[in-house]
């Protein structure tokens, strides 16, 4: 049986402004009644949510694979999933919203909820009070397969959406579509969702990890459509199938992606970094890391698995100033510098151990950065301790970061500490560079022309315009800064720096990559 936990909600109402999104200003984790209020400050006011159950058939776990909207307008919460389930704003089950998965996993625990982090997110379907709700899981066979096996794996096999219509039911909602599938029988991480804006300011890229091997799905969300955009596979890290534990996370200016997840193999101390193309959706210049391993005591940390050192990659987030990554283990939290090249410098151990005796602790969990972007510090599995831990300056090296123990807390004498739950960016606005912004794909490129790509020397272009006049040509870097304007047809590159690059045209854009 599993313990009670608690709802937690936080509202961060003083720190945007009016005309900013407020889709992601209320935030949920536990599994039943608390609402935090934050202000400028790492320490929120606590009190009841809802004044329902955390035992019992009329529980509501909000625990591992939830998400959670809210009014763009107001900051109100709207509704929440908890992978298996969609509940409405007073803790109701929204109509048509059990049962959100097949039937042999939905009845696999006492009680269905998602038990891996990124489980399920929601996007809006454009601004007409409708959203999407996208979730993995396994299908009965798969289900069957792994189970006839006796086996620890059960990779997912399964990621689907559902729409939500909020305008239904006097503005508690309504499942209007449900179980449309995206990718069947396929391996499929159990963690690893994410999405972040598509340049033109207003559709979407869902990413999803596949399982042990590293396969990036990435979808295309329009207003109007789900596409499958692009598979990338990776030669590595292998993540292996022990994936219970990890998260993906883009930066806060969507150019960089990150993704870990794994327990006891050899790659599960290793780090997938990478670029990230907001306007065609596509994974590059890769770059896979060891995280550091801290030996000292590891008696004492024997993270998730008897035995074993504190291995295990958690927790990722990226800092609001794109400059840190921030990783977390079972035990111990650590920052990692993007762009500095010796890796003795790079990381920085933030804490070690637990944030409370040893007696009393969990592992750290996923986690999140808010929109007052600190990083708040989740625990895995939930825990009866009434407290999370907060990184209160994430955008200072070292230990300016300012690792603030046990700062949200609640003294409610129930179950309430786990992860926040699992939302995108809604404030991440458009990139100049993606040609024209009524468009979610790259424009037709006629007779533009550039080679050789990739290049490390030079790149040739060749086009003729209408009036066959000389053309102007604008070098950008990934994040839309201009690098060059010239009218000739070719363009030194050795000096630049490795990466992604656009070369726009009047109303075309060539990507290209220098080497």
């Amino acid at each position: 049986m599993k313990k009670p936990f608690i709802l937690l909600l936080i509202m961060l109402t003083n720190i945007m402004s009016n005309s900013q999104n407020k889709s992601g200003n209320t935030v949920i984790f536990g599994g039943g009644a608390i609402n935090a209020r934050f202000n400028d400050t790492a320490k929120p006011v606590v009190s009841q949510l809802y004044p329902t159950p955390t035992t019992g058939s009329q529980a509501r776990y909000f625990i591992f694979g939830h998400s959670n909207i809210c009014d763009s307008v107001t900051g109100d919460l709207l509704f929440a999933c908890n992978g298996f389930v969609l509940y409405d704003n007073v803790g109701n089950v929204i109509e048509n919203g059990d049962s959100i998965v097949p039937s042999k996993i939905f009845h696999h625990n006492s009680f269905p909820d998602g038990g891996t982090a990124q489980t399920s997110i929601i996007l809006p379907k454009g601004s007409n009070g409708l959203y999407f709700v996208f979730n993995t899981s396994i299908s009965d066979s798969m289900y069957d397969y792994w189970k006839n096996l006796n086996q620890a794996k059960f990779p997912n096999s399964l990621l689907q959406y559902h729409i939500v219509d909020m305008n239904a039911n006097g503005g508690l909602g309504k499942v209007i579509q449900k179980n449309m599938p995206l990718l069947t029988n396929v391996e499929l991480s159990k963690v690893g969702m994410s999405a972040i804006r598509h340049a033109n300011g207003y559709d979407w890229w869902l990413v999803k990890q596949g399982a042990n091997t590293n396969t990036i799905y990435t979808f295309l969300v329009t207003k109007d459509t789900v596409r499958l955009d692009t598979i990338q596979h990776f030669a590595e890290p292998v993540f292996g199938y022990y994936d219970r534990i990890g998260q993906s996370c883009f930066s806060a200016d969507g150019s960089r992606y990150a993704f870990a997840s794994g327990g006891v193999n050899s790659q599960g101390d290793k780090l997938f970094i990478a670029d990230f193309d907001r306007c065609y959706g596509i994974i590059n210049n890769i770059k896979v890391l060891h995280t550091p391993l801290h030996t000292s005591g590891v008696g004492s940390l024997d993270s998730l698995f008897p035995g074993e050192k504190d291995t295990a990659i958690i927790g990722l987030s990226f800092s609001a100033n794109n400059q840190f990554l921030y990783v977390s283990k079972g035990y111990n939290i650590y920052q990692y510098e993007l762009n500095e090249p010796d890796s003795a410098l790079a990381w920085y151990h933030v804490q070690y151990g637990p944030d409370t005796i040893y007696s009393q602790s969990v592992p750290y969990g996923a986690l999140y950065r808010g929109i007052d972007n600190r990083i708040y510090i989740g625990k895995w599995g939930g825990d009866s301790r009434k407290q999370n831990s907060v990184i209160n300056k994430p955008n200072i090296k070292g230990v300016g970061c300012e690792f603030c123990k046990k700062c949200i807390r609640s003294d409610l004498t129930v179950y309430n500490t786990t992860s926040f739950a699992n939302m995108p960016d809604f404030n991440l606005g458009a990139l100049p560079l993606c040609f024209p912004l009524s468009l979610p794909n790259p424009p037709k490129e006629g007779v533009f022309e550039v080679f050789p790509n990739p290049s490390s020397t030079k790149i040739f272009i060749k086009y003729v315009t209408a009036k066959h006049e000389a053309a102007t040509y604008q070098l950008y870097n990934s994040i839309g800064q201009l690098i060059i304007s010239t009218k000739e047809n070719e363009i030194d590159v050795s000096k630049l720096s490795r990466g992604l690059y656009y070369i726009k045209v009047e109303n075309q854009t060539k990507k290209i990559i220098i080497e």
